[in-house]
């Protein structure tokens, strides 16, 4: 455990300094320790989703992604995926599928994402973060996996989620 140099004022995110040795020298570390998050696939229908325009700070512009989010401390898995895409899209889901967990970035982070399918959606209403700035899109699937195809979505987690998603219904029937 190393020391802590910075906690985010919502404490999802804090950034811990330590030190290893490689090969006989020490070598000063920096780790990310954020909470886990999930990441959504929500069904509008057998060909439809929702995806958002949010604009994103550290790379000062509107991005299209997959509803994601923090899971709280003390929340399961599941309840966060049902919260994160009511607040975030103003849909809650009745059924949720588990898909995969992969982590983002493990040279630098320690937590992990967990993919999940929603469907059967129910409309509900929004309750954005205030930092949030997110317009929900319906999109044909298909036209979302052109966008990946074309370079128009960037975002590694939303990139990852519609591939994935793609290859694996093909192979075995995935989905709603």
């Amino acid at each position: 455990m190393g020391k802590l140099v910075y906690k985010s004022p919502f404490d999802t995110l804090r950034i811990e300094e330590s030190y290893s040795r490689v090969r006989g020298k020490k070598l000063k570390n920096f780790k990310i320790l954020k909470n886990d998050a999930v990441v959504i696939l929500p069904f509008f229908d057998k060909d439809t989703i929702i995806m958002e325009e949010q604009f994103r700070f550290a790379v000062s512009k509107k991005i299209l992604e997959l509803p994601a989010g923090s899971i709280d401390k003390g929340e399961s898995r599941e309840n966060a995926v049902k919260r994160e895409l009511a607040e975030e899209t103003g849909y809650y889901p009745k059924k949720i599928k588990f898909m995969f967990k992969t982590w983002n970035n493990p040279a630098l982070m320690d937590y992990f994402e967990y993919f999940y399918i929603a469907y059967d959606l129910v409309k509900k209403k929004r309750n954005l973060d205030e930092n949030e700035v997110i317009t929900p899109i319906k999109i044909k699937l298909k036209d979302a996996m052109e966008k990946v195809y074309k370079g128009k979505i960037l975002d590694t987690k939303t990139m990852l989620a519609l591939l994935f998603y793609s290859n694996l219904n093909k192979i075995n029937g995935l989905g709603p």
